[in-house]
């Protein structure tokens, strides 16, 4: 018969890990004072890592403490409005993120609004600097704000490798304004199927018996732990297995790692993947005669 090895890497769904982080997306890093239709000027100095940038130049920052509500997240947040003279200026802030996006990479992003008189769309983008809107890559129905908080929750292809999210109000009625908090970034992993398949010998003229030894037995049977791993250190026993041949492959099917476990050696394999991202990780572990993986998670 004919015998071969098949692995799949894949066949996951589309999975959320953390990724690049805001700064200070829930505005909580401030002066600690309410400014209430300040200056870009004035937010920005109390401000940290998040800054005004539109036309109409009136931005706000409040806590319960001002009179407008309480917080989505944390203790503050944040304000925008457009002009009560139609006269199409608006106000705008970028949030700074840890690290710049990746072009074309998928993310999903979530921030909570609330109304202020009337909401406004909320154009959201991706810019390379702090001061300009940058590429737009949602846009916010007003009908989607609420009295209440409410989540808004978006699923974007990265459309430049820009550091700062942005949000722009762009009313079609004088004073109206709404107020946001709590933004988070998330990446989104869809791993393609990653197939390798190893020559298939022809059939032969009577059936085979398939034997699994005893290095096969001890592969199948190998540990890795802790799984999960706090701090992206493993232990592999490989006792009993022979030499093996260790492969690591992120969500991506791309190799992270290689190492070899000798036929002799009597002490367990150290795997490290402490330089790489909190997520799920595949372990190829491959004799001179079969192949199974085994998943490991890595937390931090």
């Amino acid at each position: 018969m004919k015998h071969g090895f098949l692995l799949c890497l894949s066949a996951f769904l589309p999975v959320l890990v953390p990724a690049q982080e805001f700064v200070n997306g829930s505005f909580e890093q401030n002066g600690n004072l309410c400014l209430i239709n300040t200056t870009n000027v004035i937010f920005n100095a109390n401000v940290k890592n998040t800054r005004a940038f539109g036309s109409f130049k009136k931005p706000d920052i409040a806590s319960s403490d001002c009179g407008f509500g309480s917080a989505k997240e944390g203790n503050w947040f944040v304000g925008l409005a457009t002009s009560t003279n139609n006269d199409g200026k608006s106000e705008a802030v970028s949030l700074a993120l840890t690290q710049n996006l990746v072009q074309g990479k998928q993310y999903t992003l979530t921030f909570h609004t609330r109304l202020r008189h009337f909401a406004p769309n909320l154009e959201v983008g991706l810019s390379l600097n702090d001061s300009t809107q940058g590429s737009v890559f949602y846009t916010c129905s007003a009908k989607a704000i609420g009295t209440e908080w409410t989540e808004q929750t978006i699923r974007f292809n990265a459309p430049n490798s820009g550091k700062y999210i942005t949000v722009k109000t762009i009313g079609n009625t004088g004073n109206s304004g709404t107020w946001i908090d709590g933004f988070v970034l998330r990446t989104v992993f869809v791993p393609e199927n990653i197939v390798k398949v190893s020559n298939l010998k022809p059939a032969p003229a009577e059936p085979e018996i398939q034997k699994t030894t005893t290095a096969e037995l001890g592969m199948l049977n190998a540990a890795i732990f802790p799984n999960p791993s706090p701090d992206g250190n493993f232990t592999i026993n490989t006792k009993g297995s022979g030499e093996l041949n260790v492969t690591v492959y992120n969500m991506l099917g791309n190799s992270i790692r290689q190492l070899t476990c000798p036929a002799d050696s009597t002490a367990p394999a150290h795997l490290d993947l402490t330089a790489e991202q909190p997520g799920l990780y595949f372990v190829e572990l491959a004799s001179a005669s079969s192949k199974v993986i085994k998943r490991v998670v890595v937390t931090k």
